[in-house]
């Protein structure tokens, strides 16, 4: 089914690998103007769904819907499923940086984002624009092998935005930055669609910016679409741990587990209670101190989507 609430839409989604099936059912569904981010751990066929989305390769079943167009139409009427081929009318709709960023680093940012203007038959005032939107506007006459792998990145991505793509597909888009770098990476998505009207559909290891730039997110595991969910929801579910440093955890934690609380011992002078009510923390400092221990301190945390995603993964 064609929404235009969506980006990008997988139905069905299936492929096999010298007999191997990769891609068992993928269903997803890319909001309009989102950050979304793919994730799941290696093996677990990433790499080959982005293949399929950009063209690269075809599923051997189900669709692809990228601005309420089909991507995949069959070669001939006896072709096979697996016979699909592109539709380069609806890639024109798609920007796309797969993997490390193919540029000459003995041409100019300008001279090199030229060569995109031509290939796409873009006029040049295209290259101002993108420019001016990964904040390289003063960097254009340089080499690019002056640049920095930030930069490079940056270059690479307004490449990816030559035409105005409504849709913008990013293989690990942080990977090998320093710290600076991400940061402005993670600066640049969080605000394309405000700027751009682009939906970002982005892969990435790096769970902790993931969770500070990301709107929306999936994880594929076993073939399937394990979970798919907007950020602030994913955050709302999540369980609130009470963390307390007390004189002796071992006797604490035998009290509180008398008392019905659900925690664990971290070392020998502080403990988790898990997934405690805000209600319930004034009765659980009176009960401690009551009962003869020092209370230090005591905190709420939830758990980042790096520790989620690691639990999640452990089972």
């Amino acid at each position: 089914m064609m929404n235009n609430d969506y980006a990008l839409e997988l139905n069905g989604i299936r492929k096999s690998f010298l007999g191997r099936r990769v891609l068992k059912e993928v269903d997803l569904a890319v909001p309009t103007g989102s950050v979304f981010a793919f994730l799941g751990n290696n093996g677990e066929g990433k790499s080959t769904t982005i293949k399929i989305l950009t063209g690269l390769a075809a599923p051997d079943q189900g669709s692809v819907v990228i601005c309420g167009k089909k991507l995949f139409r069959p070669k001939n009427h006896f072709a096979k499923r697996s016979q699909q081929a592109p539709d380069y009318k609806v890639l024109k709709n798609l920007g796309a940086l797969i993997e490390s960023p193919s540029i000459y680093p003995n041409l100019t940012a300008r001279e090199f984002l030229s060569i995109g203007c031509k290939i796409k038959r873009l006029p040049k005032s295209e290259i101002a624009h993108v420019l001016d939107i990964v904040s390289l506007t003063e960097g254009e006459k340089d080499l690019i092998s002056h640049f920095s792998l930030g930069m490079k990145q940056r270059l690479a991505i307004a490449h990816a935005l030559l035409g105005s793509p409504t849709l913008l597909i990013l293989d690990e888009p942080t990977n090998g930055l320093d710290p600076h770098g991400i940061r402005d990476i993670r600066r640049l998505l969080s605000d394309l669609p405000d700027m751009t009207n682009t939906t970002v559909f982005f892969s990435s290891h790096n769970l902790d910016e993931v969770e500070k730039m990301a709107s929306d997110f999936a994880v594929l595991k076993d073939g399937k679409i394990q979970i798919c969910t907007d950020m602030p929801s994913w955050k709302k579910s999540q369980q609130v741990n009470m963390v307390l440093e007390v004189s002796t955890a071992n006797r604490a934690w035998e009290l509180l587990l008398a008392h019905g609380f659900n925690c664990s011992v971290v070392n020998e002078r502080c403990l988790n209670v898990n997934n405690i009510r805000h209600q319930q923390q004034a009765n659980l400092h009176a009960l401690l101190i009551r009962s003869g221990f020092e209370l230090y301190q005591s905190y709420y945390q939830k758990l980042t989507l790096e520790q989620w995603f690691a639990n999640e993964n452990s089972l």
